[in-house]
């Protein structure tokens, strides 16, 4: 489980900023949203199930996202891939007279296998500065491996899979067989060192899709698909939830690529110029049939007793997205992870996101953790979320996002009614739309 996330020197986010999913010990909630995981260990007593970041356009919520994103890239990379320097396209902030004079930081920590970990990367250029792990075994934090440029200190009696990658130079330790821009966390898990392993093994659980790719994007599309035609406990799940918005079955169908493959078949006494053609043919459909899914999906829907079949492109974007988010969100569920969703609300009706996050909330007894980004402001309710689980995005004066929590926010603490969207409209919270009024609004069309 996802215990919190640090940022500095990214994209919009220049200062550190802190995101948590520690639950307030101070919040006066009732209980009965049951919106927290039991923890009482590591001096955590309990996480939150869930989370909502809210803020205007361009405040900086999908760079909080990005941030874990571009994190779980470079952490599970090969080194082949790493090599190709992926740590060059991490940005930082670049309103400001030196970009560098900050370091771009990453820092996580999280629960796994009964520890607790706390894993960073400081980079400039292109180059790992500095690399971290700590674990928490019973109470007390350790240091598994400090790493500065190539020279690194570790643990010899609780981190010894660091020992045949390690060399004395000197005075100093140097890491072996790990270059300036890889990760010595990502060589030792490709030689199945074992506490990298359950590093590599959690970002492998955290799951991230945006509500801006059309329709969930292609990995939740291809996966959720796949699910329904080979998981019946799945497509029953599914389907109770799917029967609210009048769809009654889903139905998995082959696509035959047969007629594209057909076109590249080699003709008997080829010229030179046809295979030419063939080629460039081949190249050209093998492009469309990978961006081509192989199966796709059919909804059945039940009028009058007579069944009618139609394609899912019918539907709405909103039903779309519903149907391909239910794979993700599933295996969230039932496998422990976290599941990440940029600009959740897209497409979907505001009763339909709260009958989302209500039911997670609700029937979600494992251990996994649901983080979203949104707009909607009618979910800034009590029936949702906790203030603790509640995040704002703010731009402030020097054009930097800042990251704050509604527990902040001590005055609100009483508050009678069950929203706290009023209070957020009037700027109360900040985070707000660029224009504060309709008449603000107005007034530039006027100018």
């Amino acid at each position: 489980m996802l215990v919190d996330f640090s940022i500095q020197n990214f994209r919009s986010i220049n200062k550190r900023q802190e995101f948590s999913m520690v639950a307030s010990t101070a919040t006066k909630e009732d209980g009965a949203l049951n919106n927290t995981y039991l923890v009482n260990s590591f001096g955590v007593k309990e996480l939150l199930k869930s989370a909502a970041i809210f803020g205007a356009n361009g405040a900086g919520k999908s760079n909080c996202v990005k941030a874990l994103q571009i994190l779980k890239i470079i952490v599970l990379s090969s080194i082949e891939t790493v090599d190709n320097n992926i740590l060059d396209s991490v940005r930082p902030f670049f309103l400001k007279e030196e970009p560098y004079n900050l370091p771009t930081e990453f820092e996580i920590s999280f629960l796994t296998d009964g520890n607790l970990y706390r894993y960073g990367l400081s980079l400039e250029e292109g180059v790992i500065e500095e690399e971290w792990l700590y674990w928490t075994k019973a109470s007390r934090e350790t240091v598994l491996f400090q790493r500065t440029k190539q020279n690194i200190t570790y643990n010899n009696r609780s981190f010894k899979e660091a020992k045949m990658f390690v060399k004395k130079v000197g005075d100093s330790l140097v890491v072996q067989k790990t270059k300036p821009n890889v990760p010595f966390i990502t060589v030792l898990h490709q030689f199945d060192g074992e506490r990298s392993t359950s590093v590599c093994d959690w970002f492998r659980s955290l799951k991230i899709i945006s509500g801006l790719d059309n329709v969930a994007g292609a990995n939740a599309r291809n996966f959720t698909t796949n699910l329904f035609k080979t998981d019946i406990e799945f497509k029953a799940w599914g389907l109770d939830i799917l029967r609210s918005m009048q769809i009654d079955d889903i139905r998995i169908v082959e696509q035959d690529h047969k007629h594209l493959k057909d076109k590249i078949k080699k003709k008997d006494n080829e010229t030179s110029e046809d295979k030419e053609l063939r080629e460039t043919i081949s190249k050209i459909l093998a492009r469309r049939m990978k961006d081509k899914p192989s199966q796709s999906i059919e909804v059945i829907k039940y009028v009058d007793g007579e069944e009618y079949i139609l394609p899912l492109s019918l539907e709405s974007e909103g039903n779309q997205k519903m149907i391909f988010m239910l794979g993700p969100l599933y295996d969230a569920i039932k496998n422990n992870k976290i599941l990440i969703v940029d600009e959740f609300e897209r497409n979907f009706h505001t009763l339909l996101s709260k009958h989302i996050l209500s039911t997670y909330n609700q029937k979600n007894f494992g251990q996994s953790q649901l983080i979203i980004t949104c707009h909607d402001t009618n979910l800034l309710t009590k029936e949702l979320f906790r203030r603790d689980q509640i995040w704002f995005v703010e731009k402030n004066v020097t054009n930097e996002s800042e990251l704050y929590s509604l527990v902040e926010y001590k005055e609100h603490y009483t508050r009678q009614d069950q929203s706290y969207s009023k209070d957020y409209l009037q700027g109360k919270y900040g985070a707000v739309p660029l224009f504060s009024s309709i008449e603000e609004f107005g007034d530039v069309f006027d100018e």
